[in-house]
């Protein structure tokens, strides 16, 4: 996925509302393209997810990684990868290496028997895996 606005920049004040900056909209426009043509789009996955985000920044530049994750999920729901971004039970993110140009790797991995707790759901197994995601998965770079 392209690399994401931070939180700070997706929305702005106009007048008494409230709207979508053009900078995260640009931003949620590519997204959904590229989803698009990953086949990761219009899935509408209903069960609980866990997500494993790769951030790779284009420079050495200081940024906060939770910063990134509001404008990649909203732009994962406006896509339809699944129904609601609150389906989400796990989150690991990481700052990957530098890359020319600066993206976002998400891995959405379906979690087996639709667990409800993060550490709970480990103690079973239903984690994100180290290596290849485990179950049905769809994968935006």
């Amino acid at each position: 996925m392209p690399w994401p606005p931070s939180t700070n920049r997706i929305w702005r004040n106009v007048g008494k509302r409230t709207l979508l900056s053009k900078e995260a909209r640009v931003f949620r426009n590519r997204a959904r393209g590229e989803l698009l043509a990953q086949g990761a789009a219009n899935r509408k996955l209903a069960g609980r997810v866990a997500l494993e985000v790769v951030l790779y920044p284009k420079n050495g530049r200081a940024f906060d990684i939770d910063n990134k994750l509001k404008a990649l999920l909203d732009a994962l729901t406006y896509s339809r990868v699944w129904l609601d971004d609150g389906q989400v039970d796990e989150i690991l993110v990481v700052r990957g290496p530098q890359k020319e140009e600066a993206q976002a790797r998400v891995t959405i991995t379906e979690r087996a028997g639709g667990g409800h707790g993060g550490i709970e759901a480990k103690e079973r197994g239903h984690g994100l895996p180290a290596a290849e995601p485990a179950g049905s998965s769809c994968d935006g770079a």
